[in-house]
């Protein structure tokens, strides 16, 4: 299974500077980052792609003081996720 992130942000490059710096969280929630993508003509939003061991586990992450926003140094402006598996 696989999660797929939206993010809106303000200033990508610091947006990613602390997502990495979030990198031992999600290892220890089973997630793995496969790609990081951001938008060519909108560089306000940013795509992640994560595989997933445990559903459960990610759940727990991303409810962590909305982990999707948390520790972003205030860039994140909108965030949501889906988790999807190859149909």
């Amino acid at each position: 299974m696989q999660m797929i992130c939206h993010l809106e942000v303000t200033a990508f490059d610091a947006w990613k500077t602390a997502f990495d710096a979030d990198d031992e969280a999600r290892r220890d929630a089973g997630l793995g980052v496969l790609q990081i993508w951001q938008e060519a003509d909108n560089t306000a939003h940013a795509f992640v792609l994560l595989s997933v061991n445990d559903r459960d586990r990610a759940e727990k992450w991303i409810d962590r003081s909305n982990a999707l926003r948390s520790d972003d140094g205030a860039t994140v402006t909108s965030a949501s996720y889906h988790f999807v598996k190859t149909a």
